[in-house]
C-alpha cells in the first residue's frame, strides 16, 4: 500500500492514477474540504487526514509501505510554517513510527540555491530532515511544471498578447507532471538500495520566448509580446503581501526562475527511461490542436 498525500493537486492526483494504472494499491489522504470527484474511479482508499493532525497522520501510515508526498500550501490557503515545514515534519515523524520502507518527497531544483524563493528554502528544510529521520528516502527535484504557464498560454491565445517576464531568455527544463508522475513510479518499482536526490526536467532548456514561439507554431499566428521587469512584479508581490502571501510568493519564483533558469541534464534518462513530452505536444494536448 502507497500513501499519496497532497493527493488532489495537480501531481498528486497524477501519482494516484499512475499508480493505479499498474493495480498498486494507493490510499490517498484528503482533507475534509478536498475535491475528491478527481480521484474517483482510481479505485484509490481515501482517509480523511491534516498535516496539521498527527494523530491523523500516524492512522494514514499505518499499513503502508511507502510515501509520496506532494503536499504544499500554495494553493490551499498558503502556510509556510504549519504546513509546508511543521506539516511535513509530522508526516516524516508519522512514517517513521509506522516504520514505513520508502518515503518519496517531491521537491525542486533550485531547493539548495542560497537565494532560493521562500517555498523552495522550505523543500530544502524538508529535505535536510528527511535525510536526518533514518528512513529510506527518495528526493525528487523536477524542473518547472509545463502546466504552470498554461494561463500565460491561454491569454496569449485569447488576446494575442504574449505576457511573459524581462528578458525572457533565462532557459529551464519544462517537465509535463505526467512525467513527474512516471518517475515517482518508477522510483517505488525499483526501489533504489540507497538514498537519493534525483534532479531530472523535460526534453528541452526552453526560455519563455521559446515557449511563446513554439505555440505560434501550434495555433499558426504571431503574437504580441510583452515583456514585463522583474522589479516592478516584486514590488507589486511585497505591496500585496499582508493580504496575499500566495501571490507574492509565486512572483517570488518567477523572479527566481528567470534569473537563474531550472536546469537539468538527462543522465536521469539512463536509469530511469521514461518517454518525455515535447513542449510542443503539451500545447496541441492542453489547446486541441490551436
Amino acid at each position: 500500500m502507497v500513501l499519496v498525500v497532497g493527493a488532489t493537486g495537480k501531481l498528486g492526483r497524477a501519482i494516484v492514477w499512475r499508480l493505479s494504472q499498474d493495480r498498486v494499491p494507493v490510499r490517498a489522504l484528503v482533507r475534509p474540504a478536498s475535491n475528491v470527484s478527481v480521484l474517483l474511479g482510481s479505485g484509490a482508499e481515501l482517509v480523511t487526514g491534516d498535516l496539521r493532525n498527527p494523530e491523523s497522520l500516524q492512522k494514514a501510515c499505518r499499513g503502508c509501505t511507502a510515501l509520496i508526498t506532494t503536499a504544499a500550501s500554495v494553493r490551499s490557503g498558503f502556510d509556510l510554517e504549519r504546513i509546508d515545514r511543521q506539516g511535513n515534519l509530522n508526516l516524516i515523524e508519522s512514517a517513521r513510527r509506522e516504520s514505513l520502507a520508502h518515503v518519496v518527497f517531491t521537491s525542486t531544483i533550485g531547493a539548495d540555491a542560497p537565494d532560493a524563493p521562500r517555498i523552495f528554502r522550505n523543500k530544502r528544510f524538508i529535505e535536510e530532515r528527511l535525510a536526518a529521520s533514518g528512513l529510506h528516502y527518495t528526493i525528487l527535484r523536477p524542473a518547472g511544471f509545463m502546466e504552470n504557464l498554461v494561463p500565460l498560454v491561454r491569454w496569449a491565445r485569447r488576446t494575442g498578447i504574449a505576457v511573459i517576464p524581462r528578458p525572457g531568455t533565462t532557459r529551464t527544463s519544462y517537465i509535463a507532471i505526467r512525467d513527474i508522475a512516471e518517475m515517482a513510479r518508477l522510483v517505488l518499482a525499483r526501489a533504489p538500495a540507497g538514498d537519493s536526490i534525483i534532479e531530472f526536467g523535460g526534453p528541452e532548456d526552453l526560455s519563455m520566448l521559446d515557449c511563446m514561439m513554439l505555440l505560434e507554431g501550434v495555433v499558426g499566428r504571431r503574437f504580441r509580446v510583452a515583456r514585463i521587469p522583474l522589479a516592478p512584479l516584486r514590488w507589486v508581490g511585497r505591496m500585496v503581501r499582508p493580504f496575499n502571501q500566495a501571490l507574492d510568493a509565486v512572483l517570488e519564483i518567477v523572479e527566481f526562475v528567470e534569473r537563474k533558469g531550472l536546469r537539468a541534464d538527462r543522465t536521469f534518462l539512463s536509469a530511469y527511461p521514461i518517454t518525455l513530452t515535447p513542449f510542443g505536444g503539451f500545447l496541441r494536448e492542453q489547446l486541441g490542436g490551436g
